[in-house]
């Protein structure tokens, strides 16, 4: 019968080593069982952060968007409303304004329409027309005369102008003698009253009468002919002077 040559402790050894080695084995297979199962733990937790993540952000980002178009519907409806309180501002303003220029422009249009009316009277009625006679040479016979404003604007200043035909007017303090090109009425005279007068100087109001007197008797002296013709002139700012035309007749 063989002998087993293995001493005991070296068997003793091998079966601890055999035990020791499946052992280990068994603790790596679990270790790696383990090991795979919190990988496998890790990965689904991560896919559940990354799914929650995705959902807090796609609903963030609805939030976001359902905000921001509030909040652009909300400013849209603001500045209507603005747009609409200024459109309403500046149409009162354009109206108050244009109401203003049409009050203005009314006035203005009334004045401009407004104009001065001189009438040459006297006391047997208008001077334009009339027929004086007088016995030898005597005075100028159309005194007193009355300058009337019918119009419904001041006069400017004014100024009279006298003509004739014929040189039958003596010389003297009220009536000027001046050169002009008239042919018609060569001999012309301005008023000195009238240029020193104050109301011919700042003109004659609307409906006032003026009254012009031969303070100094103004004389005539007939030479040539019996009958001459004359021409009263008031320049007074309008478009025309007034104007009279009349005659003087020698006995």
């Amino acid at each position: 019968m063989a002998k087993n040559k293995t001493p005991p402790n070296e068997e003793s050894l091998s079966s601890k080593e055999d035990v020791s080695l499946g052992e280990i084995e068994h603790r790596l297979t679990a270790l790696e069982k383990s090991v795979n199962e919190v990988r496998k733990s890790h990965l689904e937790g991560h896919k559940w952060f990354t799914t929650v993540m995705f959902t807090l952000v796609g609903l963030l980002l609805v939030y976001t968007g359902n905000q921001s178009k509030t909040d652009v519907r909300e400013a849209i409806r603001d500045m209507k409303a603005d747009l609409h309180d200024s459109a309403q501002s500046l149409e009162s303003k354009v109206d108050t304004a244009t109401g203003e220029m049409e009050k203005r422009f009314a006035v203005l249009s009334g004045e401009a329409l407004k104009k001065p009316m001189l009438e040459i009277s006297t006391l047997h009625g208008p001077l334009d027309g009339a027929s004086f006679g007088v016995s030898g040479n005597g005075l100028l016979p159309i005194y007193p005369l009355f300058l009337k404003n019918t119009g419904d604007k001041r006069t400017e200043p004014i100024s009279a102008q006298l003509s004739f035909s014929d040189d039958i007017l003596n010389g003297g303090a009220e009536w000027i003698r001046t050169a002009t090109d008239d042919t018609n009425y060569p001999f012309c005279y301005y008023s000195s009253t009238v240029i020193s007068s104050r109301t011919a100087g700042i003109g004659i109001a609307p409906q006032e009468t003026w009254t012009l007197d031969d303070e100094f008797g103004q004389s005539l002296s007939f030479s040539r002919t019996n009958q001459v013709l004359c021409r009263f002139r008031i320049f007074y700012g309008a478009d025309k002077p007034a104007e009279a035309k009349f005659l003087i007749v020698k006995h």
